[in-house]
């Protein structure tokens, strides 16, 4: 034990009655101490500062994480309402497609794909207000729509466009509908008969007294097909007293056309025909004094002058209707 030298560690109690703690170790064993106690410190700091940098990072990776979500949220957002735009302009188009067939205003030459403009122009030399007033001062500015502009049409815009042209579709189709149902055609060929008594008031050729009459009479040869004048359903195929063989045709809420002194029906009750469709043939059943058709077209329950329903009728066409 020659040769070390120690080194004393006096703890001092608080109050007297307390034990004074000493603790003598060699000088070596003080600075290993010291050394391993000095170690652990930085161990510890530079541990709890890993820790501190741990939380920091995974703390700004969960941030990130999150932001990348939203941001791929914002991404698919994005997108799915481009995609809808895309469908909802490509529905316009389409749409658009279908008024200018339906109307037939199909774009021609180099006039394609812009606004319709034309008319006679004056140069700008010729150009004189006191002659030509330009009449601006009381009409808006109008600008062309361009769907490159970065002020284009918005979403709800582009919807509300997209609705209003449904809207004329449905309206035209609606109107469509509506003509195909509404007599406009002459039950007979013009060009193989002749009306023999117009509607109104006429002298009639049985009693010989003025009656009047609810129809046109179109007289033509025995077997001459009939047609149907608008789309309709069959309401009745039956011998009708004094008209004979009769057909009636339903064909909206509004008009019914009566088809009488038939030779023979073409169709049955119940039946859906097409304009030009043939429902009977010309015949000289019940009360006639000869081969004609006996046409009449109700509107609203009432009669009214078939040839007021008969285009295809004109001064071309023999008449001889009795006044």
């Amino acid at each position: 034990m020659l040769g070390k030298t120690y080194q004393t560690l006096m703890i001092m109690p608080s109050s007297p009655e307390k034990r004074i703690v000493k603790i003598t170790l060699p000088s070596s064993l003080w600075v290993a101490s010291c050394c391993a106690l000095l170690a652990a410190l930085i161990l510890g700091g530079v541990g709890t500062w890993s820790l501190h940098r741990f939380n920091q990072l995974a703390q700004r990776s969960h941030r990130l994480e999150k932001e990348n979500h939203l941001t791929k949220t914002q991404v698919e957002e994005q997108r799915k309402k481009i995609d809808h735009l895309n469908t909802e302009l490509l529905r316009i188009k389409e749409k658009a497609g279908f008024i200018q067939n339906f109307l037939g205003l199909q774009p021609q030459g180099s006039g394609q794909g812009k606004l319709g403009q034309g008319g006679a122009e004056i140069s700008p030399q010729d150009y004189r207000s006191d002659v030509y007033p330009s009449g601006s001062e009381n009409l808006p500015v109008l600008s062309a729509y361009n769907p490159n502009h970065s002020g284009g049409l918005s979403s709800s815009e582009i919807s509300r466009l997209n609705s209003d042209l449904q809207g004329i579709i449905n309206a035209l189709e609606e109107r469509q509908d509506r003509l195909e149902h509404t007599p406009s055609i002459s039950p007979v060929d013009p060009r193989h008969s002749w009306i023999s008594s117009a509607f109104g008031m006429r002298v009639s050729p049985f009693t010989g007294k003025k009656q009047f009459h609810t129809g046109i009479d179109i007289a033509g040869w025995k077997g001459t097909p009939i047609v149907a004048p608008a789309k309709g359903k069959v309401i009745f195929v039956r011998k009708n007293g004094s008209l004979g063989l009769t057909v009636r045709i339903r064909h909206n809420a509004v008009y019914e056309t009566e088809y009488g002194h038939l030779l023979k029906a073409a169709v049955k009750k119940g039946q859906d025909v097409e304009r030009g469709e043939i429902v009977a043939y010309l015949g000289n059943s019940g009360r006639s004094t000869g081969y004609h058709l006996h046409y009449e077209v109700h509107k609203n329950g009432k009669c009214i002058n078939p040839f007021h329903h008969m285009m295809d009728w004109d001064e071309n066409h023999f008449f001889l209707a009795q006044e």
